[in-house]
């Protein structure tokens, strides 16, 4: 009789929280599955770069520090840019060329005393 008021008691209450504590941890990594997914298909560098609108090129916008503009050469497909730079801007320029309306189609690097000579070949972006 003393064990059946002990599990009455003790084990019975015990054993429905659990069974409830395991209710709400399934529907909690139902919740969890599904927003996962829903994360996977928000991409925020895709959404970006689709609401990302290509700027007009100037040559001027690369005077910028550590960059210094020292010729540009413009034809009727894009033009000749040639820049002095700090090898720390090589990556800012082709990032700042990537939100123009030019695609880069060849570039020369060659030391310019204690910088770079940047020479980029540039052609006007054709829309698809």
């Amino acid at each position: 009789m003393l064990a059946f008021v002990a599990w009455g008691a003790g084990v019975k209450p015990l054993h429905s929280r659990q069974g409830a504590l395991n209710a709400q941890l399934a529907n909690t990594l139902r919740t969890r599955a599904a927003l996962w997914t829903t994360a996977l298909c928000y991409s925020p560098v895709a959404e970006q770069s689709r609401a990302q609108i290509r700027q007009g090129f100037s040559p001027l916008d690369f005077q910028h520090d550590g960059t210094k503009l020292v010729h540009w050469k413009p034809s009727q497909n894009g033009g000749e840019l040639t820049l002095d730079a700090d090898w720390a801007q090589i990556p800012d320029v082709f990032s700042r060329l990537a939100l123009r309306d030019v695609n880069v189609a060849a570039f020369d690097m060659t030391p310019q005393g204690a910088r770079l000579r940047l020479n980029i070949q540039l052609e006007r972006h054709h829309a698809e």
